[in-house]
């Protein structure tokens, strides 16, 4: 699957805890997001959610589906970039 279309971009600085939270309570299942931690990044599908824990189906047959718990990686995390489903909005997190 490659990014939803979106036809509007917010962008704003987080902390570290402002992002969790926001990813706590805006993220869902069905929704497209896109984890840049590191030299590393996750983008695709929330497959589910079970509190910090999160599984993204990448739609790439060599990946699959791939897990993270966000209060894990929280320390490496430079941006996220959320598109809630059926929302046309794109919100991109930079972590401060």
């Amino acid at each position: 699957m490659s990014e939803p279309e979106y036809t509007e971009e917010i962008r704003m600085e987080v902390t570290e805890e402002k992002m969790i939270e926001y990813m706590d309570n805006e993220v869902d299942e069905g929704d497209y997001i896109e984890v840049y931690f590191g030299r590393c990044h996750v983008e695709g599908t929330i497959d589910s959610k079970e509190g910090t824990h999160y599984r993204v189906d990448t739609d790439n047959k060599t990946f699959g589906l791939m897990e993270f718990d966000i209060e894990n990686i929280s320390r490496d995390v430079l941006e996220v970039a959320h598109i809630p489903e059926d929302s046309g909005k794109k919100i991109i997190l930079a972590v401060l």
